[in-house]
């Protein structure tokens, strides 16, 4: 390891040469020769036009400057909601190494007809041959939230109010910066909550990933871009904003660049602090228990919630052939979380048979330090290599001090109370380790491959004691260290080809082959709980394009995937916050394997756009949580694997402009999933369409104005043993600048209804329980943005907007 570590560095020195880099400058103006401000200009390669090599956006004078530009042929795009997307051609080499390209005229237009790309005031939703890219600031009105909150008005996203994600009924792979991180959780399940939306400069969405990324992506990708800034000289931002819902909230963010032609130095800081409220109910009836036939469960939570996120970053160009960036971010998250759950039981007949009162105080103390590494070698004739690395250690304390008091029918208190004791401390680490290859084949194909290697270790401790004689006694059978050790190494192939020109084929086709060798173990220390997995498995991918004339599309696309289990699926722990509900893990849980087919159109007009997929999944080992009831009354859920399922629907994202000041939005999907009959799901309810749809409507009310509503409707959803019932809020923001645009001022109520909750109803062959569960999601927020040097003006209240 040693040696190689060293062959590694030494290939790096002996690649690092080459000559400088290039810029490319300029001035955009209207037809009536106007200054442009905002307009978003970036350059893609002739080889691949859907990457974004670098980009700015046009200042208050309308110039642009885009430096570091490594020496090359790109496509250079202006692209300005009301004018005619504008594209032109540069190259870049020995002799023309800085371009002044003089002044550029755009042409006032609703939406440019030779467009894929979908425009929301001056901000850009851009449509790729893999899904989507949407610029963080398209969500006016989640203000001073969480990365959870931005995904609400994401294109096929659905968010629970947990801030659980899911795309096509399924969880997606979260990548931060296009790689697996540690950031918000080095387990498999990543807690966007745990994430500043100030911190985010964009969000990819891919629905069908091809082999080149990770094959634990069954129902697609959401990669969270990170802000960076390239532009030269020093930039600056900060923000301070305050709230109410239920209880105060307050976040707070600060940013600093310095770059020039060789080096790019930043950091930035952000927060987030608030004390949120919950509701929650539970009403069970156990058809098999006399004494406790029926059960009822009040409960009241209220979270004091700090979140603090810092970055730094040093990047080195020393030439047009190499560069090196180092990124450093560090987390921090603190929840006092305190909990009051009041359960009584009755007979049928609605008899008092006992009642008690369970108060619980958790404090959660949770920090992530991750290092990145990546170095970037460019070849002759487009070629590239790229070698990633990182590394993410976490340390995780959650201490829990439990009172249980009884209580008569009248609430009068029961002798003294019992006392309990829980800790959960986790440590964790999460590196990953890749290098990727591109080789243009000629003027009609690219070859990629690239090796992977993911390596997780996670360490669990787990105490819970009970109070006899004013001394706290450890429960053995209770009390262990769990530990899950686990490695996935891939190897993949891609081949892209086009008949035409790359930036505009006629035909697209992309064949992908990945392989993928997997090893986990997991083991109790004290106690015999221990599984071990090894399987090897090959993920294909394929996919066809044609475009017409008017470069509307039309894809076929197929992708095999797998959903691995997280160690909260394996984990023998059982939370007894609330000691009649808990969860446990499953040490033989299997991984589901899926199948993918979808065909997308895309589809534009002269004052709108259209995209419609047609999809189908089919999945083995389908994984859901299973619910039973013991004789004590005590309700235990865990993962369980149910053999096949499918998944097939529609999906549909249209913008439309009725007036240059209006701009309409509608997402909405359809869906059906189906789960293969079994014993355990007799009283699994019929088959039933789910859906969603989102309604955005943008207002430029007046000068430096923008107003935007949002309508959020979720539909029933079939789980195994029951539904989801329909969720649905509306929430409203407002920007305006100031200070000759250096300043703005944001407003947003959010869930302005306070309709937003989650309610469920389960079953099994022995009960049914009802859940409903409602949070303070009606906050009213107000935030001031300041930025100096204007490279910045768009930066930092981009999306800065919340709702739970």
């Amino acid at each position: 390891m040693r040696y190689g570590l060293f062959s590694l560095m030494l290939l790096i020195q002996v690649l690092a040469f080459g000559q400088k880099s290039g810029s490319i400058s300029g001035k955009v103006l209207d037809s009536e020769n106007n200054i442009v401000e905002f307009v978003n200009v970036f350059l893609t390669s002739v080889n691949d036009s859907t990457r974004i090599v670098n980009g700015t956006v046009t200042d208050n004078k309308g110039s642009f400057v885009l430096t570091d530009v490594p020496l090359g042929k790109y496509f250079i795009q202006f692209r300005f909601v009301g004018f005619v997307n504008h594209q032109q051609t540069v190259l870049l080499n020995d002799a023309n190494k800085n371009i002044e390209l003089g002044t550029i005229i755009l042409k006032q237009d609703a939406i440019a007809l030779n467009s894929v790309e979908i425009t929301a005031f001056r901000n850009l939703i851009q449509k790729t041959d893999e899904g989507i890219v949407v610029n963080a600031s398209e969500n006016l009105t989640q203000i001073g939230g969480t990365a959870a909150d931005l995904m609400k008005n994401m294109p096929g996203v659905q968010v629970d109010m947990e801030g659980n994600l899911t795309m096509r009924g399924k969880n997606p792979l979260i990548m931060i910066n296009g790689r697996i991180s540690g950031i918000g959780g080095v387990d498999r399940v990543t807690n966007l909550e745990q994430i500043p939306a100030s911190t985010i400069e964009r969000i990819e969405i891919i629905t069908n990933p091809s082999a080149k990324y990770d094959a634990d992506a069954e129902s697609g990708i959401i990669n969270i871009v990170l802000k960076s800034n390239t532009t030269l000289g020093t930039n600056g931002a900060a923000a301070l904003g305050g709230g109410l819902g239920a209880r105060y909230r307050l976040n707070g963010s600060f940013l600093i660049n310095h770059n020039t032609q060789k080096w790019d130095l930043g950091l930035a800081y952000d927060n987030w602090f608030t004390t949120r409220t919950r509701t929650v109910n539970k009403q069970r009836v156990q058809y098999d228990s006399d004494d406790k036939y029926y059960l009822s469960q009040p409960r009241q939570d209220e979270r004091t919630i700090q979140t603090q996120t810092a970055r730094f970053n040093v990047g080195y160009t020393p030439n047009s052939k190499n560069s090196f960036r180092l990124e450093g971010i560090w987390l921090f998250e603190g929840q006092d979380n305190y909990e009051t759950i009041v359960s009584t039981t009755e007979t049928s007949l609605h008899d008092f048979t006992s009642r008690n009162s369970r108060y619980s105080n958790e404090i959660r103390r949770f920090h992530t330090g991750e290092l990145l590494f990546n170095y970037t070698r460019n070849f002759n004739q487009n070629r590239a290599l790229i070698i990633d690395a990182n590394s993410a250690i976490e340390y995780n304390r959650e201490n829990t001090d439990i009172s249980t008091q009884n209580l008569s029918e009248e609430n009068a208190e029961i002798g003294n109370p019992f006392l309990q004791k829980t800790h959960f401390y986790e440590d964790a680490n999460l590196t990953n380790f890749s290098i990727n290859y591109l080789h243009p084949i000629k003027e009609s194909g690219l070859f990629e491959t690239g090796y992977k290697t993911t390596l997780r270790f996670i360490n669990d401790d787990y105490l819970r004691s009970n109070e006899e004689n004013e001394i706290y006694i450890t429960d053995s059978a209770h009390t262990d260290i769990f530990k899950f050790n686990e490695q996935i190494h891939a190897l993949y192939l891609q081949y892209t080809g086009w008949t035409g020109t790359q930036q505009e084929p006629t035909w697209k086709y992309q064949l992908g082959l990945r392989a993928e060798p997997v090893s986990n173990t997991g083991d109790n220390v004290h106690s015999p709980y221990s599984f071990s997995n090894e399987y090897f498995h090959i993920f294909p991918s394929a996919s066809l394009i044609y475009y017409t004339a008017k470069r509307n599309s039309f894809k076929l696309a197929y992708s095999k995937r797998i959903n691995r289990p997280s160690i909260g699926d394996y984990s023998p722990f059982i939370d007894i916050t609330d000691s009649l509900n808990v969860w446990s893990g499953n040490p033989d849980i299997q991984p589901e394997i899926s199948h993918s087919f979808e065909l997308t159109q895309n589809q534009t007009f002269k004052k709108a756009s259209l995209t419609t997929s047609l999809f189908y999944r089919l999945t083995s080992n389908s994984i859901f949580p299973y619910t039973s009831i013991d004789n004590s009354g005590v309700s235990t859920t865990r993962p369980e694997n149910f053999g096949n399922s499918s998944t097939y629907g529609v999906e549909a994202f249209f913008t439309y402009n009725p007036f240059n000041f209006w701009k309409i939005n509608l997402d909405a999907s359809i869906y059906e999933q189906r789960i293969e009959p079994s014993a355990k799901l007799q009283n699994a309810p019929e088959n039933l369409l789910s859906g969603y749809a989102k309604f955005i409507n943008n207002f430029d009310v007046w000068k430096n104005g923008r107003f935007q509503i949002t309508a959020n409707y979720t539909s029933p959803i079939v789980i195994p043993q029951g539904t989801i019932k329909e969720v649905y809020f509306i929430d409203l923001g407002f920007q305006q600048k100031i200070l000759k645009g250096q300043g703005r001022l944001a407003l947003t109520v959010t869930d302005i209804f306070d309709t937003q909750r989650s309610e469920s109803a389960v079953s099994g062959s022995n009960f049914e329980y009802t859940h409903y569960r409602k949070v303070d999601t009606r906050a009213v927020m107000l935030i001031f943005a300041y930025t100096f040097r204007s490279e910045f003006k768009e930066k930092l209240l981009e999306n800065k907007f919340k709702n739970d």
